[in-house]
């Protein structure tokens, strides 16, 4: 391997760990909350309820590179033995708004959260969990990441806490990193679509492989995966 490919290594492995790092913070503070609320007092709706606090406060422990958008917590209705609910807060400049989702399987506007990936993964797989980047037309509305983790109490299943991270902030935070690669180089999630890139055509949301091309191109020169997340850092061809 010549120099200047040893040094694009470390650069991509020291990106890929910052990415997880950032990562890191927002499923900590996650977990945080979570464990706050599952060793509060009370059960059924009291229980609730102080899910719904350490969401709030979420998105009040504000700080100048916070990149959360907005964050929630969805009941595990099967696993209660009660009726499908889901609290969501978003940012609205300097104020908290409930965002309501009707999770009325006979309504026109019904949102089916536990068929979603943050909810279904998170809980089925019990471990922090990625989903997007896509247009969150229920929360945001703008590209957003799902960062969630599974709640249990005593063993069972409550639900999942989760928190939209807003991608345009969480580019611009490591925008500068991407400049030093010099090199063809994106972050993409578990299904190879893009999160960044320094590829004017690759812009978030779309594969690194073009819709028709053969699985087996060789599309990625070199891959560092971000921490156990199943994103990864990739090198792509010229």
């Amino acid at each position: 391997m010549s120099t200047n490919a040893t040094a694009l290594d470390k650069r991509l492995k020291r990106f890929a760990a910052k990415v997880a790092e950032r990562i890191d913070g927002t499923v900590t503070v996650l977990q945080s909350a979570a464990h706050e609320a599952q060793t509060s007092d009370g059960a059924g709706a009291t229980k609730l309820s102080h899910f719904v606090d350490a969401t709030c406060r979420l998105l009040e422990q504000r700080s100048d590179d916070d990149v959360l958008a907005g964050a929630g917590y969805a009941v595990d209705a099967a696993a209660q033995s009660c009726a499908p609910a889901m609290i969501w807060w978003v940012r609205r400049g300097g104020s908290l708004v409930e965002r309501s989702h009707s999770v009325d399987p006979e309504a026109d506007s019904f949102y089916d959260y536990a068929a979603m990936r943050w909810f279904k993964a998170a809980k089925t797989d019990c471990r922090p969990t990625l989903s997007g980047p896509f247009i969150d037309t229920w929360g945001s509305d703008d590209y957003t990441v799902t960062v969630s983790v599974p709640v249990a109490v005593d063993g069972q299943s409550w639900g999942v806490l989760a928190a939209d991270v807003d991608v345009r902030r969480f580019i611009d935070a490591l925008a500068a990193d991407l400049r030093a690669m010099r090199a063809p180089v994106a972050l993409v999630n578990e299904a190879d679509r893009v999160v960044v890139s320094t590829v004017p055509s690759l812009s978030t949301g779309l594969p690194i492989r073009p819709r028709g091309m053969r699985d087996d191109h060789a599309v990625e020169r070199r891959r560092h995966p971000v921490s156990t997340y199943g994103w990864s850092v990739v090198v792509l061809d010229d």
